[in-house]
């Protein structure tokens, strides 16, 4: 009995050394896109108005397939309007691309109904990537934002 508990105690504490390793490199890159969509919403100015999402709500809005987004930080403007800046770690670009066209689509039926004015900063959404990292503005500020992003992606 003393043999397969002390057995099993010595395979939870390797196979829980061997997840903090894989979930150290996934906070690295938690970090990265947190950062990463703190800036945008630092640089555009829009810190008093955007709240960020936890990632479990995250996945309610977008409908990301399994294993498709590694990472994210979402932030949604807490007033009235449809701002919304988003970064993604991604395994396949054009699965999220999908995700978030589609996330797009529901938000611009929801504000032709109540805040018609907001569906142009929809219709104009920045949606970028860099192969493993894609990036959504919806703001105002279109010019700055896509410079932002350009930016941020190295392009």
């Amino acid at each position: 009995m003393l043999k397969k508990f002390v057995s099993s105690l010595i395979i939870t504490a390797l196979l829980a050394g061997c997840s903090s390793s894989s979930a150290a490199a996934s906070a690295g890159s938690a970090a990265d896109v947190a950062g990463t969509a703190s800036k945008i919403v630092s640089d555009l100015k829009l810190t008093d108005k955007m709240d960020s999402i936890e990632s479990k709500i995250v996945q309610g809005l977008f409908f990301f397939e399994d294993g498709i987004v590694t990472s994210d930080s979402v932030y949604i403007a807490n007033d009235k309007t449809a701002d919304t800046v988003a970064v993604f770690a991604t395994t396949n670009v054009d699965s999220c691309r999908e995700s978030i066209s589609t996330y797009l689509k529901t938000q611009k039926e929801q504000m032709q109904n109540y805040y018609p004015d907001e569906v142009f900063k929809i219709d104009n959404a920045i949606v970028e990537d860099n192969g493993s990292e894609v990036i959504m503005v919806v703001c105002n500020d279109i010019e700055t934002a896509q410079k932002e992003v350009d930016s941020l992606l190295g392009k």
